[in-house]
């Protein structure tokens, strides 16, 4: 594992990207200014059920929580406290009330129960980060949801530091296909952990796959 590539290490390139020509995409909201989180806020900031933060989250935290809450993470950048909206209550919020497919994402949740918390990019296509197993990194999955067909979710990132540095163009990913990480050579073992984990499989599932737990 090229450990620059993961985690923290990962997002410190982000940062530095970040710091020196901002967002290179207009689907993330603009970052002026830095505002990073005091560092007794973040010692005591936990995921929902005082579960520790991952690594690239604390770091990103440590240099800006200005920007999460833009996107729609919580209310108060100076002190956080992350939301416990389900799948479905996620989707109806990024696609809004006018999307007549978002509700159906309510129907992932027996096999998606964790918290999500939105993030920006897609237009049929959202991403979230799924708060349910974390990956032998201590990352999370972000996943995406599309409704240009039937309701879909599969996991597209292995963790918020390889999102992060997709979207500020650290990284140079392909996507034929929205799992298409799952082939890659240095986040393939962490798609497959949470392919497995969130029960998603390697390549996401539709609205009529979901077996049992439809």
């Amino acid at each position: 594992m090229n450990e620059d590539m993961h985690g923290a290490a990962l997002i410190d390139r982000v940062v530095e990207r970040v710091r020196e020509r901002g967002w290179p995409t207009c689907e993330a909201p603009d970052l002026d200014e830095p505002v990073p989180l005091a560092p007794e806020v973040l010692d005591r900031l936990t995921l929902p059920g005082g579960r520790p933060l991952p690594p690239s989250l604390r770091r990103w935290l440590a240099f800006d929580g200005s920007w999460l809450a833009r996107v729609g993470w919580y209310e108060d950048p100076a002190e956080p406290v992350l939301g416990d909206r389900g799948l479905g209550a996620t989707a109806e919020w990024m696609y809004g009330s006018g999307d007549a497919m978002a509700p159906v994402f309510a129907d992932f949740e027996e096999l998606l129960p964790a918290v999500c918390l939105p993030l920006v990019g897609g237009c049929d296509s959202r991403r979230l980060l799924y708060l349910g197993s974390p990956d032998s990194t201590g990352e999370y999955p972000v996943l995406v949801t599309d409704t240009d067909d039937l309701p879909y979710v599969g996991v597209m990132y292995p963790g918020l530091d390889v999102y992060l540095a997709d979207l500020a163009e650290v990284l140079d990913l392909d996507f034929d296909t929205y799992t298409s990480l799952a082939g890659h050579p240095e986040y393939a073992a962490r798609m497959a952990e949470h392919a497995e984990n969130t029960g998603l499989g390697a390549d996401g599932l539709e609205f009529h796959e979901l077996g049992p737990f439809g």
